[in-house]
């Protein structure tokens, strides 16, 4: 089947970002990491990077999302019809297991999708400080704090500096 090409976000990241958009300007997109919420909205014109940096938080919370969804299926297919122990051919044959292989081209999907938003994010510039904090919480969002906590840590603290400008 021929791939169509567009020069935007798809329709699927259009829909995710409506459906968060009454959250985001609540300021709880990531309740597991506030500080890497969607940026807040300032009284001036619509700032391309801050929509671009929307976007890509919105694909991220769709990956994990997703992650969560996979584990929870498989997880009830393994305790429901021995997952584990039929061949792929079964697997497939499996009706339950669609939900599996949908998940599976979505996140095929996100591979691709994910890292062009990033680019756009970073070849666009900022038209202002929500879209320059938008840029950040973007990079907040893709750092484990685990591995970077020092550097998590500062643009965090950055990220409240620029807020309190």
């Amino acid at each position: 089947m021929k791939q169509r090409q567009t020069s935007g976000p798809s329709r699927r990241a259009l829909i995710a970002g409506a459906a968060a958009a009454p959250l985001l300007a609540a300021g709880c997109a990531l309740p597991t990491r506030a500080i890497a919420q969607a940026p807040p909205t300032e009284n001036v014109t619509v700032d391309p990077a801050l929509e671009l940096a929307r976007q890509c938080l919105a694909l991220r919370r769709e990956n994990e999302r997703l992650h969560r969804r996979w584990g929870d299926t498989e997880a009830w297919l393994a305790d429901n019809h021995d997952w584990f122990k039929l061949t792929d051919a079964q697997q497939r044959a499996l009706p339950e297991a669609r939900k599996l292989y949908d998940i599976d081209r979505r996140f095929v999907a996100l591979e691709k999708e994910r890292p062009r938003a990033m680019r756009r994010l970073r070849r666009t510039p900022a038209k202002s400080l929500a879209g320059a904090i938008g840029k950040l919480r973007v990079v907040v969002a893709a750092i484990e704090p685990d591995e970077f906590p020092s550097a998590y840590r500062l643009l965090e603290a950055t990220i409240r500096d620029l807020q309190s400008l």
